[in-house]
């Protein structure tokens, strides 16, 4: 919330010195100079408030750490003595007599100091989300990461053409971009396994079928965790939670070479989209998967036994909708465990 209202900020600051250079309010001149410092030092406090941010939610010490805040704060004192210097000799900018803005000979120091946060936290972010094993969070870090481009390359603008006030068009652009694509991150993925959730599960076979109508290589698989309630009941749903993410990240460990479409359709059930030429592949990929959670469980050293029941389906022309081709595969998988529990 502080980096988005330093930023406000700064935004006005910047359009209210567009109107005193556009003529179109007469201001006198220390208003001018006002104007230019707040507009310097807020554009710091917002590169120092949006590290703060992102170094929350990489569950950084470095908000704990007094020394580090310390170090961190060091660009913003500096700043602020250049605009203090410069209503006296102008190294970061002057007001001439005639009330116009001039660039002074240490404008690139500014410019190199309000960059420096975001590039910081950009990379750390990067960093971060190759390191992280929680999809979810990998895609978070990946977005937050994604910030500096356009304050970077609109302020490469401004250098070249300085009379345009577009750095703070840039920093606009910049939160828009990270507050749309971490809304979009919370409408089309499930929270718990990091997989696709239902609603874009549906949107995606949705278009697979419009556009692949006469794509007769397309199989959906549908997989449920066998007696996942016998597991909430007897080890507790938290538990049962960590069940569900070993399930889902041995369906991405069996995928991981490949572009299927992975999904949690609810509860313990789970969707997998894959184009693939016959049913023996099919049957490949059904045993790539229940192999990766064998792997992970005995990784993980779970002590009960944690499996998947899967049934899957070949698109057919005769399948007038979703849930009909959804239908299919759930009744091979209904099937699937009926042979199971005959079995036990």
């Amino acid at each position: 919330m502080k980096a988005l209202i330093t930023g406000i900020i700064s935004f006005i600051a910047e359009i209210n010195w567009a109107l005193i250079e556009g003529k179109f309010f007469p201001e006198p001149r220390i208003i001018n100079y006002l104007t230019n410092a707040v507009y310097y030092i807020s554009s710091i406090m917002m590169g120092y408030n949006w590290l703060c941010y992102v170094e929350i939610s990489l569950d950084s010490p470095f908000y704990k750490n007094k020394i580090l805040r310390g170090i961190a704060r060091i660009p913003i004192l500096m700043v602020i003595a250049g605009v203090i210097a410069s209503y006296f000799n102008g190294i970061f900018f002057y007001i001439d007599e005639n009330n116009v803005y001039h660039r002074g000979n240490l404008i690139f120091l500014h410019t190199f100091l309000c960059h420096l946060f975001t590039l910081v936290t950009s990379i750390h972010s990067l960093i971060k989300s190759f390191k992280t094993k929680i999809y979810l969070k990998a895609v978070e870090y990946r977005i937050l990461s994604m910030f500096l481009i356009f304050p970077l390359i609109i302020g490469i603008i401004q250098i070249i053409v300085p009379s345009i006030p577009t750095v703070s068009i840039g920093i606009t652009l910049a939160f828009l971009f990270v507050y749309i694509d971490l809304q979009n991150l919370l409408i089309s993925v499930d929270t718990l396994s990091g997989l696709n959730n239902r609603n874009q599960l549906i949107r995606y076979l949705g278009g697979r079928i419009r556009n692949d109508f006469e794509n007769e290589n397309l199989y959906l698989f549908m997989l449920d965790v066998n007696k996942f309630k016998s597991i909430n009941d007897t080890y507790g749903h938290v538990e049962g939670d960590a069940a569900l993410v070993r399930c889902s990240e041995a369906l991405k460990l069996a995928s991981k070479h490949e572009k299927n479409f992975i999904g949690r359709y609810g509860g313990d059930e789970f969707i997998i989209i894959a184009d693939l030429k016959n049913d023996e592949e099919a049957e490949s990929v059904c045993t790539k998967m229940k192999d990766a959670l064998a792997q992970i469980c005995e990784e993980d050293k779970v002590s009960y036994d944690l499996s998947l029941s899967i049934g899957y389906a070949r698109y057919e022309k005769s399948m007038k909708s979703i849930q009909a081709f959804i239908a299919a595969a759930d009744q091979k998988l209904y099937e699937a465990k009926k042979r199971r529990d005959l079995k036990d």
